[in-house]
């Protein structure tokens, strides 16, 4: 264990070092990947919570099939694209620089988007009759989920926030418009924090964490950890707000953890981390009951209507093989692994891993403002894959679309060319 943990963390810290070469892209999804996972392995066979279990073979199998997959898929579409001409970090910038963006349209999308997504909070609110943030109980807000289109919107908030913060970049004259965005920006940020949708700001945040680095000059690596903790912080600290009822003594007397109480503030982002993978190892080792798509497609399914009475039919258990209820997530892959077994840790993390790649090298070698938001949206895949699977999201693939689409309609067709030398 020890020995597993000291491999995994030497290897993030060296990955970390490569941040040190300036002429690397720090957000190539290789090596974010490999950060990620390097750190949650190591971190999480340090085993300081006795809910964590010794890890069988065939669970290490598993566990390093599914990185290597992913990993493999990646490696092919670098491989295909090594003697492309893909374009520095730098001239990325100057390509996006020089890229025009029509502001008037985009503040006009801002402000109808801001109504729909008001409009969607206040009859969510009618039909559920309560707001998260102000129950008495603001831990059932994943019973919040609004009415079925509906509630949809007010998970709306990535490309409101996004495109608001943009929005300055390219507005340098009307102080009356500035403001408006403002506003925008800060009321749709307070209806979030009543609803507590973290994953919500920090996909907002990813997004544009990606157009700061591709787009501008602003994101050196200090600014870079400053990101970093300012996602922990929000990460972490709409949890804190979620379980207030529960002081820290608590969950670190309830999650068994075995270093001293005097550090009992670490125990909920240590298992945060350490108990996804736990879960993954714990189910994989243990399940059979496979369905066979049901959760590869559950963005289609919701779409269809279809995702709860199938789930009613096939009785599907949603918390599997859990080791603890307080800590209820598998890592990005264990929904595959539900679905098709081996075979799915084997080929949708490849098949997703050429995808992602394949978006990366669009944006490489074809810069816009539409790859950016494209390929920032599969960074906050990335970043979570240790956590869990973005992509079985409907509002997820919603907000990707909604990105993409946004980000198309106001800079289509007008980029214009750098002067050749």
């Amino acid at each position: 264990m020890v020995t597993t943990a000291i491999i995994g963390l030497t290897i993030f810290v060296l990955c970390s070092l490569t941040f040190m070469n300036k002429k690397i892209d720090v957000l190539s999804p290789s090596r974010l990947f490999i950060l990620v996972w390097s750190f949650a392995i190591g971190i999480t066979n340090l085993k300081l919570s006795v809910l964590q279990k010794e890890w069988t073979g065939y669970g290490w199998l598993m566990l390093l099939l599914t990185l290597l997959s992913f990993l493999c898929g990646i490696f092919l579409i670098y491989v295909l694209n090594v003697d492309k001409n893909i374009k520095t970090i730098p001239e990325i910038r100057e390509i996006i620089k020089r890229e025009i963006v029509n502001k008037d349209l985009l503040f006009n999308i801002l402000i109808i988007s801001f109504i729909l997504y008001f409009i969607s909070f206040l009859i969510s609110f009618l039909v559920m009759g309560f707001i998260p943030a102000l129950s008495s109980r603001p831990e059932i807000r994943t019973q919040w989920s609004g009415v079925f289109g509906v509630g949809l919107i007010t998970h709306s908030l990535p490309p409101i926030l996004f495109f608001s913060t943009i929005y300055f970049f390219y507005e340098k004259k009307s102080v009356i418009k500035r403001i408006t965005i403002f506003l925008i920006a800060f009321i749709a940020f307070a209806i979030n924090l009543l609803v507590l949708h973290r994953f919500d700001i920090v996909y907002w945040l990813i997004v544009l964490l990606a157009y700061l680095y591709y787009a501008t000059n602003k994101l050196k690596f200090k600014n870079l950890m400053l990101w970093g903790s300012f996602l922990v912080t929000i990460f972490y600290g709409i949890s804190t707000f979620r379980s207030s009822k529960f002081i820290s003594n608590i969950i670190y007397y309830t999650s068994g953890m075995k270093y001293s109480v005097k550090y009992a503030i670490f125990t909920e982002p240590y298992m945060y981390f350490a108990m996804n993978i736990e879960n993954f190892i714990h189910g994989v080792e243990r399940y059979s009951n496979f369905t066979y798509g049901f959760f590869t497609f559950n963005p289609l399914l919701s779409i269809i209507q279809l995702k709860h009475p199938l789930e009613e039919y096939m009785s599907i258990d949603k918390f599997p093989n859990i080791i603890t209820y307080s800590y209820n997530t598998y890592t990005m892959f264990f929904e595959w692994y539900r679905d098709w077994g081996i075979f799915g840790l084997t080929f949708l993390p490849f098949i997703w891993g050429i995808i992602i790649s394949s978006i990366y090298y669009y944006l490489r070698k074809k810069p816009s403002l539409s790859a950016i938001t494209l390929y920032g949206a599969f960074l906050f895949v990335i970043i979570f894959s240790f956590f869990v699977n973005m992509l079985g999201w409907l509002h997820f693939v919603f907000n990707l679309i909604v990105l993409f689409v946004i980000a198309r309609i106001i800079s289509k067709n007008q980029i214009s060319k750098l002067p050749q030398n």
